[in-house]
């Protein structure tokens, strides 16, 4: 088993399980965080990266891009999870009167597939974005290890048949060319 497939099995087994663990709402607000989270990155990558390039001219598209994204995603889904924080306990009532109607099978239906969507979307983001950034390494030695690594690994294929629907879904309406990282040119 490749190092990567180790990797993207372990982070859909952690989110999965998070996911499932925190209940129907937490995993929802979850869902809605990544949502925002992967707009806002479509969104405002691509500007925030030319910012870095200007403000240094010697830094890579793909470093500018990966930085801009992690600021992008690190700021968004802080205030997502900061605000899901805050309506949940704002709300007690109704939060806890949904968690209670949390018995049953097709609670527990609705939990699972709720935490598989969750867990099956950001593994196919992160995957997309890692696939994105090391395509676009220089090629030393550290850049060829990682495609061969990438080339080796089982999941990725699998996993990357589902990127056009994440594109689809989130990418694709924000009005502007998409960074490299999310698919864009």
């Amino acid at each position: 088993m490749a190092i990567v497939d180790l990797f993207v099995f372990t982070l859909f087994l952690a989110l999965y399980t998070l996911a499932f663990l925190s209940g129907i709402g937490r995993a929802l607000a979850a869902l809605i965080t990544w949502f925002g989270v992967m707009v806002a990155a479509a969104f405002f990558t691509r500007p925030l990266a030319g910012g870095l390039r200007e403000f240094i001219p010697a830094m890579s598209r793909w470093a500018s891009e990966f930085l801009a994204l992690l600021l992008v995603v690190v700021s968004v889904g802080l205030l997502g999870i900061w605000g899901s924080i805050w309506s949940l306990r704002t709300v007690p009532v109704a939060t806890w009167r949904w968690q209670g109607r949390g018995s049953g099978p097709i609670s527990l239906l609705l939990q699972a597939l709720l935490a598989m969507v969750f867990a099956g979307a950001v593994t196919v983001s992160v995957v997309m974005i890692m696939t994105n950034t090391i395509g676009q390494l220089p090629r030393d030695a550290f850049g060829i290890r990682l495609r061969s690594e990438m080339d080796r690994a089982r999941l990725i294929p699998l996993i990357s048949d589902a990127e056009p629907w994440v594109q689809r879904i989130v990418i694709d309406w924000v009005p502007g060319e998409p960074p490299s990282l999310l698919g864009g040119a």
